[in-house]
């Protein structure tokens, strides 16, 4: 299952590669002029990209953290996704995406490991694990500075003091990047003091849906990008707490957290105790939303929303396998 899904993600990663050359005359252009590629992939999208074929990259991503755990070491098949989806982001100059695989990988990696196998391992083994996170950890974040870099973020603000100016000049933690880990609790404030927006009833929960739901000429209004603000620097992303309070208003800030705290305590629990791929997708989904808590609402990105949906039918299908292979070992105990 994991190597079908690779094979679908970099087919549509070396598709989308492709027509961004085709755009751009080659792909060595793209690489210089990746602001460009950026603003008109926001402003007009990728002109025949399959729609959300990609998007597998996030169920792969869950099945290949759970593969390394229960195989305790690193394959091909396992690493592949990491690379598809920095393949992918290229092509769309998006980094987000990158986060939400890391966040996939690394819930199922260690929901999957049980402690009596990480406390039987020898020293040498543990290293060679360590080793391992550390590497998929680099290629993530090379991954995500050479998007960056090649975008050409802008890394000089005004007002900066003289130690942000001095880290214009770094590889990974630039101006950009710690604007990016910071503003967003400036937005809030900025959302908050505004008596916040013209939201409709889970318009950033449930955006995906609404924008099905428009498309069928159901007028909603939901907006798909945010309301930017001033915080001096203009920034969008005003972490999940903006989301859920523009939705729900004071109960979703009082219960949203606590919900989401709940059922992904919940789905935790039965995934230590059963073992089972579905729950481990749903727990997936939770932790994802709590991973990407400090930016955004993830589920207002309509791929994380397919990912459930795939990844819950993808893991019956795992689950029922599982049940049928265990069926004749289980007849021949009774025996």
């Amino acid at each position: 299952m994991l190597w079908v899904l690779n094979i679908l993600t970099f087919a549509a990663a070396v598709h989308d590669l492709y027509l961004v050359s085709n755009l751009f005359g080659t792909l060595s252009k793209a690489f210089v002029l990746g602001n460009l590629l950026y603003s008109y992939r926001v402003s007009e999208g990728l002109p025949g990209s399959i729609p959300y074929v990609s998007s597998l990259v996030f169920t792969a991503a869950l099945l290949a953290g759970s593969y390394t755990a229960r195989l305790g070491r690193m394959t091909v098949a396992a690493m592949l996704p990491v690379v598809i989806i920095i393949m992918i982001d290229f092509a769309n100059m998006g980094r987000v995406d990158i986060l939400v695989v890391a966040i996939l990988f690394a819930s199922a990696y260690f929901l999957t490991q049980k402690p009596q196998d990480a406390q039987e391992q020898s020293a040498g083994n543990r290293f060679k694990k360590i080793a391992m996170l550390v590497l998929l950890a680099a290629i993530i974040v090379g991954g995500a500075d050479f998007i960056r870099s090649t975008r050409g973020a802008k890394e000089g603000f005004t007002g900066s003091t003289g130690a942000l100016k001095k880290l214009s000049t770094a590889s990974v933690i630039t101006p950009s990047i710690y604007l990016y880990l910071t503003s967003d609790y400036g937005v809030l404030n900025k959302y908050l003091h505004n008596e916040g927006e013209n939201t409709p009833f889970g318009g950033n929960t449930f955006l995906p849906i609404y924008r099905i739901l428009e498309k069928i000429g159901v007028e909603v209004h939901a907006s798909t990008f945010q309301t930017w603000y001033r915080t001096p620097v203009r920034t969008n992303t005003g972490t999940y707490l903006r989301e859920l309070h523009g939705d729900f208003g004071i109960v979703g800030l009082l219960l949203g957290p606590y919900l989401i705290g709940l059922v992904s305590s919940v789905y935790w629990f039965r995934v230590k105790t059963h073992g089972r791929y579905v729950d481990l997708a749903i727990a997936g989904f939770f932790f994802g939303i709590i991973g990407m808590s400090f930016f955004v609402m993830p589920t207002r990105i309509s791929p994380f929303f397919f990912y459930l949906a795939v990844s819950v039918l993808v893991s019956f299908a795992l689950d029922r396998k599982t049940r049928r292979d265990l069926e004749p070992a289980a007849e021949g105990i009774a025996e």
